[in-house]
């Protein structure tokens, strides 16, 4: 084992120690309400009736109590230990997948340590956030990105159909990857496209088996009608119906982020600070075109340029696609915490491959913008105000971008990465 892999290592323990016993001592969380949820589900009981509104999980289909039923029948403590090590083990397959996708595109070289410790320092209060109170975002964003990112498999190339399960489960506890189904589609993966769709609706109809097929179809119909309002509400600033997520400055897609700034903020979510500002006072109807059609070209131009690029058998266009659909989903999904963010660890990482300045200096940037500047430095407020302004937002907007535009990445870029590999591999050598 070389000394950049004991490295990882010792770090993966550290992480460990640190993040497990941090989980145990929580008391809050979304793990609370997702121990409740599958217990529910598993004892035949409608899981979206709670005495505590606090303990509600309605954003989640009647499948995720399925899914989650195993850490039911442990104690709280005992659960949350239990999904802290998951996001552990899942982390550290996001930094094996990307370590296999530079080999495939460097030709078997490793590459430097600094590339891993860029894109976990760039996730890392992303990080810290989901693994606070047992949030799902790490797991099952490494799910996706197993099942989606294949290095080394040519387009048309279905060596492990298997794989389309990992983003079939996640498709049956929160549906919003639905793109990736087009990107198996696209890169020619079709029994990995017909296996995730096998398992979603499998594990989506599961929960017959304890609620009984009548009770099913209540919840899973009440789940769809919620979705479908809380998806199309008109004015985000009110109270959602079926007791959805009400509005919160941590919600940081774009459609919020359009409503924010052409719209009017009401005076119960207004900042008292010189750097709050208001909109630009738009109608609800005119906001929800303009989010409309944004949505409609985000959406369009990443399917037209992926489309362009399906058959080509660069690793930048693995890696790009499946980054910039990670993007579009964290923009256009209808609820995206800041946490979620913690996904993009494979695109930092290919951006930070590409070596290219601007893309270095929009990284420091970022890096400034949505990590370094922690509530325990600027304060609750100075917290609020930075997401009022939708950075976050706006990062990954960046991000899609560069990751598009890595689709194309020209020969120059691919050369520079794999010197970065060989540069590894000559100071790892023995004397």
């Amino acid at each position: 084992m070389t000394r950049d892999r004991w490295i990882m290592l010792v770090a993966a323990v550290i992480l460990a120690a640190v993040l497990v016993p941090r989980a145990t001592r929580s008391q809050g969380g979304s793990m609370r309400r997702t121990w409740l949820f599958a217990d529910k589900v598993a004892h035949g009981v409608d899981p979206y009736t709670v005495d505590d509104p606090r303990n509600l999980h309605v954003p989640y289909p009647p499948s995720y109590g399925i899914i989650m039923a195993p850490l039911s029948v442990l104690p709280l403590a005992a659960a949350r230990a239990l999904w802290a090590v998951l996001q552990v083990i899942a982390l550290a397959g996001l930094v094996v997948l990307c370590l296999s996708w530079f080999r495939s595109m460097s030709g078997g070289t490793d590459p430097p340590l600094w590339l891993v410790a860029g894109a976990f320092a760039l996730v890392a209060r992303y990080l810290w956030r989901d693994t606070a109170g047992g949030g799902g975002n790490l797991v099952f964003g490494a799910l996706v990105a197993m099942a989606c990112l294949r290095p080394g498999e040519a387009p048309g190339e279905d060596r492990h159909p298997w794989r389309g399960a990992l983003l079939g489960i996640v498709l049956a506890a929160k549906p919003t990857p639905v793109l990736f189904l087009g990107w198996l589609w696209l890169r020619g993966r079709h029994r990995s496209f017909a296996v995730a769709i096998a398992t979603a609706v499998a594990l989506h109809m599961s929960p017959m088996l304890t609620l009984g097929a009548e009770s099913w179809w209540a919840v899973e119909t009440r789940w769809i009608e919620g979705v479908w309002r809380f998806a199309t509400q008109p004015d985000l600033f009110a109270d959602p119906a079926l007791s959805f997520p009400r509005f919160s400055w941590m919600h940081q897609s774009l459609r919020y982020c359009l409503a924010r700034y052409c719209g009017t903020v009401p005076d119960e979510f207004v900042l008292v600070n010189p750097l709050f500002f208001q909109g630009i006072g738009m109608g609800t109807a005119a906001i929800g075109g303009i989010r409309l059609l944004a949505s409609v070209l985000l959406v369009g131009v990443t399917a037209m340029l992926l489309w362009r690029r399906r058959r080509a058998t660069s690793a930048w266009v693995e890696i790009g696609g499946v980054a910039a659909i990670i993007c579009l989903t964290l923009l256009l999904s209808p609820i995206t915490w800041k946490s979620y963010h913690v996904q993009l660890f494979p695109a930092f990482f290919a951006m930070l491959a590409l070596r290219r300045r601007s893309v270095s200096v929009g990284l420091a940037l970022y890096f400034v913008a949505c990590v370094a500047l922690a509530p325990w430095l600027i304060g609750r407020q100075g917290k609020e105000v930075l997401q009022s302004l939708y950075v976050v937002t706006f990062g990954a907007l960046w991000v899609w971008v560069v990751c598009l535009r890595a689709t194309s990445a020209p020969l120059g870029e691919q050369q520079a990465a794999v010197g970065l590999g060989e540069q590894t591999k000559v100071a790892a050598a023995p004397e």
